[in-house]
């Protein structure tokens, strides 16, 4: 087992995040918890530089759900439970990253290929939230794919996007790969810009793969799984293409 020297320090962040989520309503107590064991094992995997990107998502995704709560609730758009995340919502879009940190730590260390796998299911995981929660509040119409047709959708609809939607999903991703970036769990801006294509690519194929009828049997939790393992392999594919150092 190899702990990252940074790990006491990133768990104290992480206890930190956990309360905080708890008291501002923004989890269930089982959420919290939840993402407090997931945040405990990337910081043991990747230190505080792992935690960063993973509280760019949680706390970003917790401001973005209160922006206009009352406007998404007279609409229809928004989240179940007043957008309160439990366990549920944490294994379906964190289990790949805390999966990526316990190989850091059981196996070969932080390695480039762990992190950029970190990176880009969080990027995704953001880019998802991010376009859901604010897409409502840019006015216009969400769009989705019924019957091989590209049709108008009310906010909230099951594979709907807006362009309000895109552009926030696209800030999202590249806020969170850019912020690893900078916590240098990155070796460069180029895989940066990799993780955070990755998620915005995946967001996007996730919404038309919602509105197939395999999207509807896995339903909301595994297209989340799938979201994250998607935005990991297409910044894989990119590796293995030689578009970022391996």
């Amino acid at each position: 087992m190899m702990l990252h020297p940074g790990a006491p320090l990133g768990a104290l962040a992480a206890l930190a995040g956990a309360v905080l989520i708890y008291l501002t309503r923004q989890g269930t107590l089982g959420g919290a918890a939840a993402g407090l064991l997931v945040a405990l094992v990337i910081v043991a995997g990747f230190g505080v530089p792992g935690f960063v990107p993973l509280g760019i998502f949680v706390l970003g995704s917790g401001l973005l759900t209160r922006m206009g709560s009352r406007r998404k609730e007279r609409t229809g758009a928004a989240e179940p439970n007043r957008g309160r995340r439990d366990e549920r919502h944490v294994a379906a879009k964190l289990a790949l990253p805390a999966l990526a940190g316990a190989i850091a730590l059981f196996g070969p260390g932080p390695t480039p290929t762990l992190a950029l796998v970190t990176t880009a299911a969080l990027a995704a995981a953001f880019a998802d939230t991010a376009a859901t929660e604010a897409g409502p509040l840019t006015g216009g119409h969400a769009y989705g794919v019924r019957g091989m047709r590209l049709v108008a959708l009310r906010h909230g609809a099951t594979g709907g996007m807006s362009s309000g939607g895109f552009f926030a999903a696209a800030a999202a991703a590249i806020l969170v790969a850019f912020g690893a970036w900078l916590a240098k769990l990155l070796d460069s801006p180029l895989e940066a810009g990799v993780a955070a294509g990755a998620g915005f690519l995946a967001s996007a194929l996730e919404s038309l793969f919602a509105a197939t009828s395999w999207g509807t049997r896995v339903g909301h939790f595994g297209r989340n799984v799938a979201l994250t393992v998607a935005s990991a392999l297409l910044a894989l594919s990119a590796r293995a293409l030689g578009w970022v150092a391996s």
